[in-house]
């Protein structure tokens, strides 16, 4: 009896210790179980080169990297209607992983994100760059530099635009979107410690934030950290794009170079660029017949190439021009104005 009893007992998992039995129904949590097991005994998370050997040392049996990240990527219907699965997947194939949820994905460093709170703080310290004293430091293009702890912060353009509306600016004017385009924050410590724990680029230094990242806000309502060294980039959570552009119309209706543009009249557009002649017409032909430059007792051909040029040729041969191929340029005799040449062919006369 009491070696049946231990027959029993060694066919228990081992698993059953941190993660529960292995009959349970394998979650995202029970594989987010396993890495934490992992981690806690090799301080590190695995990946998928991680052997066999590695988890049993951890008391984690019959699993390996590849295993757990071939779960991952196929999931058994289990795992496919774990809502938190799905969640992560979506996230996952947005930030570009075409394979969707993987052992790496598992990693803290990519699931940590802000909260609510901290997004809401974040954005309520939002503001804009504006030239400060005359003692103040400015980067070459004169806006004042980054502050200790202030980060640049990108944000959509349907997002800017629909705030300028709410300040009643007109998002369509050039002045305003250039005006309204720089937005700063402060980097509060949830976000300081959020990227130390991503680690993109490195631990924050206060002091140098804004040289090595920036935050991005896009239209879709996802926030971003992205690293300015070595073109990485991590989510950093969700916002709400209406409460965005609420918070951001008082800080423009407030700004005194966006008031001063709202009360100008903005520039007249530039006048529409003239229709190209069409091919083979005559138009076309005096056109390129007007781009000839007339030097002393000749008729200089323009850089540009005329698609016209055997016409022009034909009629200022007639005219009593020689065309010279060395010099492109047509030659006319003593007493031949070049320019009367060109005048009275452009108003219709015979050459």
């Amino acid at each position: 009896m009491k070696r049946k009893a231990n027959a029993a007992q060694a066919s228990t998992s081992q698993l059953e210790l941190p993660l529960g039995r292995q009959q349970a129904v394998h979650d995202l949590s029970y594989y987010i179980g396993l890495g934490k097991v992992f981690a806690t005994y090799h301080k590190r998370w695995p990946t998928v080169a991680s052997s066999r050997e590695e988890f049993r040392a951890a008391r984690v049996h019959a699993y390996d990297g590849q295993r757990i990240d071939r779960e991952l990527r196929f999931p058994a219907p289990e795992l496919e209607a774990d809502p938190a699965y799905r969640a992560l997947r979506e996230r996952s194939l947005a930030d570009g992983m075409a394979d969707g949820v993987t052992l790496a994905v598992l990693d803290p460093r990519y699931r940590t994100v802000l909260s609510e709170a901290g997004m809401a703080g974040l954005f309520e310290s939002i503001v804009l760059p504006r030239p400060g004293s005359p003692g103040a430091v400015r980067y070459a293009t004169g806006v004042p530099a980054h502050g200790p702890g202030e980060l640049t912060l990108h944000i959509g353009d349907a997002i800017r635009a629909r705030a300028l509306r709410l300040a009643e600016l007109d998002p369509d004017d050039v002045r305003v979107f250039a005006a309204a385009f720089s937005v700063r924050v402060q980097a509060s410590g949830e976000l300081t410690d959020f990227i130390d724990r991503v680690g993109i680029c490195g631990p924050a230094d206060a002091l140098h934030l804004a040289d090595d990242y920036l935050l991005e806000a896009g239209d879709d309502g996802r926030l971003f950290l992205t690293c300015r060294v070595h073109a990485g980039r991590r989510y950093a959570g969700s916002f709400d794009v209406a409460s965005l552009a609420c918070r951001l119309a008082p800080v423009y209706r407030a700004d005194p170079v966006l008031a001063g543009l709202r009360a100008s009249a903005p520039p007249a557009p530039p006048p529409a660029p003239a229709a190209a002649p069409a091919p083979h017409s005559d138009e076309e032909l005096r056109e390129q017949l007007a781009a000839l430059e007339p030097e002393g007792r000749c008729l200089n051909l323009p850089i540009q190439d005329l698609s016209r040029l055997a016409d022009i040729r034909r009629l200022l041969e007639q005219a009593g021009g020689v065309f010279s191929t060395q010099r492109q340029r047509f030659d006319f005799e003593e007493g031949i104005d070049p320019a009367e040449v060109v005048a009275r062919l452009l108003s219709g006369g015979a050459p």
